[in-house]
């Protein structure tokens, strides 16, 4: 898959991108001001040094220099002790900042990530996801950590520095500041290419963990098809990307530092020839040019170090951007109406409802539909693939948006409810349902954290269709491995049927979810989710028709429509599709 392109970006664009950046440290200021406090001093000290030597050199210093030799050096080394000290702690808390910021950044993006609408999940790779989270988030520990602490640093020098140059030789600094400003002048012509050449890398590299990581989740199925060898290729056309987009960006920087530092030698080349012509004139003691020439040795080596700092603060924004981006565009919350489901099952309408997934606008998946599910009763609804079935289910849930009718819970319509409301009353059971790699206890209390573990054991244990994990070598502590990699898919839908049990839902809505159990097991399941939920809703989707004879109401669903209603009883005897269904399945 071709990465992305995307223009770099503008100069308002890196400004608020730096705004958002600030905000992330603004609370951390006292730790800042101790550590620019910090900064200062060292890169003071570090200017102390020129001024002290051209103080040496002058004719009426020299021999007092000489006749306390031993104390001159041992002030100098106690200046570089302090200015150790100083760049220790500089580094420290610029160190410990980039860290919390880090983690800050983690937080708030995976926080953004996990709310976000479900069609932004079908937009995006879920391992480009976590690339960025892990990747483009560390740009921020980097550039808060060690470039900001380097662009300060000589920032400091290069402005100081350039002060006490002018104290010394106005004339000399003005040829100097202006070699610079044209060299900056130059330098901005590197700096677009640079950018969109860090962003392309990052988008290439966040494309090539996300195959990797779908290659490593499905390496079942890869191994079953005899695929290895089609990834391996698909995989290396994706490093090529990467290299590809790695070198640019490595072009691009050296072209811009290397650029950047010929200009500094030429110019500083130029300065020394300028001060030696003044000297020879007697018009600059040579004092002053062995300064001039340390302050300008330091300004300019700050300065390169200053540039190299900006070429990779640009390419870091190029990742930083991505990662802004995604803290952008937050979940929409609906909070007008809450407590609408009460101790009995909602009553649950849809009117004329129709719908295209987002990923698909030209594709109709629901034409007009139109049904009604009675409170506290069980619904089934059936029809063949594709013909909207889990489409009404992903409604229901608000995870898409309608194009046009109405869906009303309990007289309230859906879009009014409060999303915190709805799935605090409501559980859904996918067909293959998510598992995560903890253990068995904890995946059953996934969204319900209040149980206590001997009341979940005593409850599965009067169940009867969760007996399996008793069996395994740890009972509910037993880890189930990514995705639950390590039991039957049918053993996996009845943890997460039981999870949804625990939960004691008002309204329940069952999409495939036993369609992994065999009859036996299915109707023992089915009898104890009638049990446990008696005033409850129940929306039961399935191809089988034996997981409906015991429903209140049956929905048939064709080509988005409902074109048969009844019970199980009626509609098979009513001569239409149903009854053709119950001849293939031979269902009584």
């Amino acid at each position: 898959m071709n990465s992305t392109k995307r223009p770099p970006l503008s100069t308002s664009q890196a400004r608020q991108t730096l705004g958002l950046l600030y905000g992330l440290v603004r609370p951390y200021r006292g730790r800042i001001a101790l550590a620019l406090t910090a900064l200062l001093l060292g890169s003071s000290i570090n200017l102390v040094f020129p001024e002290v030597i051209r103080r040496a050199l002058r004719p009426d210093s020299f021999t007092l220099l000489i006749d306390h030799l031993s104390l001159f050096f041992g002030l100098l080394a106690a200046l570089f002790v302090v200015q150790g000290g100083a760049f220790f702690v500089r580094s420290l808390l610029f160190g410990l900042l980039g860290q919390q910021v880090y983690a800050d950044v983690r937080q708030r993006l995976f926080t953004s990530i996990v709310t976000k609408e479900i069609g932004f999940f079908d937009r995006h790779r879920s391992g480009e996801l976590a690339a960025r989270l892990n990747s483009d988030a560390a740009l921020v520990q980097d550039l808060v950590s060690v470039k900001l602490s380097v662009i300060l640093r000589y920032g400091v020098q290069v402005v100081l520095g350039t002060v006490l140059m002018a104290w010394m030789s106005w004339r000399m600094t003005f040829a100097i500041v202006a070699s610079v400003l044209c060299m900056v002048l130059v330098s901005g012509i590197f700096v677009r290419n640079l950018r969109a050449a860090s962003r392309r890398f990052q988008t290439a590299l966040a494309s090539l963990a996300a195959f990797a990581g779908e290659s490593f989740g499905g390496a079942k199925v890869l191994r079953a098809l005899g695929a290895e060898e089609q990834a391996v290729s698909v995989f290396g056309a994706h490093s090529a990307e990467v290299l590809e987009a790695g070198q640019g960006r490595v072009r691009s920087s050296a072209a811009f530092s290397s650029g950047a530092s010929l200009l500094l030698n030429l110019l500083m080349l130029g300065v020394v020839w300028y001060g030696v012509s003044l000297v020879l004139r007697e018009t600059l003691p040579l004092s002053d040019l062995a300064a001039f020439a340390l302050y300008g040795s330091i300004v300019a080596v700050s300065f390169a170090f200053l540039v190299s700092s900006y070429a990779e603060v640009v390419q870091s924004l190029g990742g930083l951007d991505r990662v802004f981006e995604l803290c952008g565009s937050e979940t929409r919350s609906n909070e007008l109406v809450s407590e609408i489901i009460d101790e009995k099952g909602p009553e649950i309408s849809c009117s004329e409802v129709t719908f295209a997934y987002p990923s698909r606008p030209e594709a109709m998946v629901l034409d007009r539909l139109s049904l009604t599910v009675a409170g506290g009763t069980v619904a089934g609804i059936m029809g063949p693939s594709g013909a909207g079935k889990s489409s009404i289910i992903q409604l229901i849930l608000k995870f898409y948006d309608l194009q046009s009718g109405s869906i009303v819970i309990n007289r309230h319509h859906l879009e009014d409810i409060s999303n915190r409301e709805l799935r605090a009353k409501v559980a859904w059971v996918p067909q293959d349902p998510l598992l995560f790699g903890v253990s068995i206890i904890e995946n059953l209390t996934l969204g319900c954290e209040r149980l206590e573990p001997h009341l979940i054991e005593a409850r599965i244990k009067e169940w009867g269709f969760l007996d399996f994990v008793f069996d395994l070598p740890e009972g509910l502590s037993t880890i189930l491995g990514e995705h639950g990699a390590q039991i039957s898919g049918g053993q996996r839908q009845r943890i997460a049927i039981a999870r949804a049990l625990l939960r004691e839902p008002r309204l329940l809505l069952l999409d495939e979810a036993t369609s992994g159990l065999d009859s036996e097991l299915e109707d023992k399941v089915l009898s104890v989710l009638r049990k446990v939920l008696p005033r409850s809703t129940v929306i039961i989707v399935s191809h089988r028709l034996s997981s409906l004879r015991g429903a209140d109401t049956v929905f048939l669903i064709n080509e988005g429509r409902v074109v048969e209603q009844g019970t199980h009883e009626e509609l098979k005897s009513a001569g239409g599709l149903y009854q053709h269904y119950t001849v293939r399945q031979a269902i009584g």
